[in-house]
């Protein structure tokens, strides 16, 4: 069967929903065209911000921080990118040139300092062709993050409101994943006129070199992103979804084609897509197309809206879930290779060795699945506790 990824976010006819996310991969007409020829849907552009601090990124910026547990492991990207180098002037001009050649719908991304430069900003990109503008007020009042979320949320409400009065075109409010009640900002966002949001930007970050005793790359704090973020930002999406009538856009942990799926299935409109195309390229964007495709045609949906939010209805409350006990760790012992990781990890002391390097569980076993996760010759399944 033939599927249907289209799909329309805040008034854009996107042909997909992967967006490539506001980042160095889309700070200029070369890249933003490879992004189209890869197949996005659409682009974020590199943010442009009033603060001119915000337009310098040291080198090295990027590196690749890998931890592990066990036998897994785990990737960030942590990056001290800033916002886009060359100004609002050449910021202009770079919307105009994408809009005329990239063929996809271009957003627009800005962070200003105070209401009238909302106000100029927005109309100026509108003017150069931008078919919609995200607001990104983390970037410049990242101290109130923390300090100050209801502060924060104001300044949102100052930006969407002045934008708006401005502009015609949708605006889109990028929200932090700091801030405290993500549901109830968007909740203000929605009531102060934005036409959509996207949740959530980049999470700060600190890494500590221990034989140098401070921070590693410039010394200082930086943005962290990576696989492990996802679940941060499908919780979120869960419980917004149902409350808000305007799209959500989500953003955060994507690297395979089932990440896409889970952001639709808990109501996300689209999918952006920032680290992966840092670290793979350009042309993750077909790989995760396809996936998404072959999954659809699997399960037998026509289009996007078929599914969209279709695992919020199964998403249980804490009085729902069953507490019951109901099952226990079984050894095959043809399986077993007599590594004792069971034995070793096994709070319960439920497992036993043989004495010929065999091991067996007992009644004392919880049922608590670890084993089973962990065995590395899947030779322990969980089975019905009699």
């Amino acid at each position: 069967m033939s599927v249907d990824l289209s799909v329309e976010y805040a008034g854009l006819r996107l042909a997909n929903p992967l967006v490539v996310a506001s980042a160095g991969i889309t700070g200029s007409k070369e890249r933003v065209l490879r992004c189209a020829e890869a197949g996005a849907g659409a682009v974020v552009l590199k943010t442009c911000f009033q603060e001119p601090l915000h337009a310098k990124s040291p080198t090295p910026r990027f590196t690749l921080i890998r931890r592990a547990l066990g036998r897994y492991s785990s990737t960030t990207l942590y990056s001290y990118e800033q916002g886009y180098e060359h100004g609002l002037d050449a910021y202009l001009e770079l919307i105009a040139d994408c809009k005329r050649e990239a063929g996809i719908p271009v957003i627009a991304s800005i962070g200003c300092l105070d209401a009238d430069h909302w106000r100029q900003w927005a109309r100026a990109v509108e003017e150069a062709g931008a078919d919609a503008l995200e607001l990104n007020t983390s970037c410049p009042h990242g101290h109130l993050v923390t300090e100050q979320s209801d502060r924060l949320r104001e300044l949102l409400v100052e930006a969407i409101t002045a934008a708006k009065s401005a502009t015609r075109i949708p605006v889109i409010a990028k929200q932090s994943p700091q801030m405290s009640d993500p549901v109830v900002t968007a909740l203000t966002c929605e009531r102060a006129g934005a036409d959509g949001i996207c949740q959530f930007s980049r999470f700060p970050g600190l890494e500590i070199d221990p034989e140098a005793e401070r921070p590693i790359m410039h010394q200082g704090t930086a943005g962290h992103g990576g696989p492990w973020s996802i679940h941060y930002a499908l919780y979120w999406i869960s419980l917004t979804y149902p409350r808000l009538a305007i799209p959500i856009s989500g953003c955060g942990g994507v690297v395979c084609a089932d990440d896409v799926v889970k952001y639709l299935l808990v109501g996300a409109n689209n999918v952006q897509v920032c680290s992966a195309v840092i670290v793979e390229g350009y042309e993750v964007l077909r790989r995760l197309l396809s996936g998404l495709t072959r999954w659809m045609e699997r399960k037998g949906y026509p289009d996007l809206a078929s599914f969209r939010g279709r695992a919020v209805g199964n998403i249980k409350t804490m009085a729902e879930v069953d507490r019951r006990r109901l099952v226990v760790a079984a050894i095959d012992p043809d399986k077993c290779n007599g590594c004792g990781l069971c034995r070793r990890v096994c709070i319960y002391w439920a497992v036993t060795e043989d004495g010929e390097g065999r091991y067996r569980v007992g009644e004392a076993c919880d049922g608590c699945g670890l084993c089973a996760q962990l065995c590395p010759a899947a030779a322990i399944r969980m089975v019905p506790r009699d």
